[in-house]
């Protein structure tokens, strides 16, 4: 049987980064609370708020890029996409990771010197603590990178999927167990509830 899946190793990491922003977006909700009650109860901040809550709020945002992107939470269009025939939507899959594979080697080369930058002149934010910036760009390289192989490797999956005349899943994480060639073909109104159902 042929299962049309992303590799258990990029579905892995990409769920345990979306769990890391969540649990630093709960620290980041806890310092916060513990800031305003410091200012309320004793008449200070707590020391270097601002420089941590910035750094934790730049890793939050990205951190689960990968993870909204394999379980299809991105915004999408498909009114005009839904209505192309066969070729015209795999010629557009394939343009489309085309592109993806340009934007994200230029986006992840750019990141890069902007990490090694840093590193280099031991940048730290102006704050207090004058914390050290590399880990959230390092965090951002990381995110966007592997942004990129998911985008990539799942339009891979759709235009796979296109070819063999099946539906497009909404995600591939409700269809990571789905074997497409059993599926039912495209145009049948019950196959979007038979792969949420799996």
């Amino acid at each position: 049987m042929n299962r049309l899946r992303p590799p258990r190793p990029l579905t892995a990491v990409s769920t345990a980064l979306g769990l890391v922003a969540g649990l630093l977006l709960l620290a980041l909700m806890l310092l916060t609370v513990a800031d305003v009650v410091s200012r309320n109860a004793l008449g200070r901040s707590i020391l270097g708020t601002v420089d941590i809550s910035t750094l934790l709020l730049v890793m939050v945002a990205f951190l689960g890029l990968a993870a909204a992107e394999f379980d299809g939470r991105h915004v999408s269009v498909g009114l005009i996409e839904a209505r192309l025939g066969e070729r015209t939507r795999t010629a557009l899959s394939g343009l489309r990771a085309l592109l993806l594979l340009v934007i994200g080697g230029l986006m992840v080369w750019g990141l890069a010197e902007v990490l090694f930058s840093a590193v280099d002149r031991s940048e730290t934010t102006n704050d207090i603590l004058r914390l050290p910036t590399w880990p959230a760009k390092l965090v951002l390289l990381v995110s966007f990178a592997l942004f990129f192989v998911v985008a990539v490797w799942t339009t891979v999956l759709e235009t796979r999927a296109i070819k063999q005349g099946k539906d497009v899943p909404p995600s591939w994480a409700e269809a990571a167990a789905v074997d497409l060639d059993a599926a039912v073909p495209t145009g049948t109104r019950d196959h979007t509830e038979e792969v949420a159902a799996r």
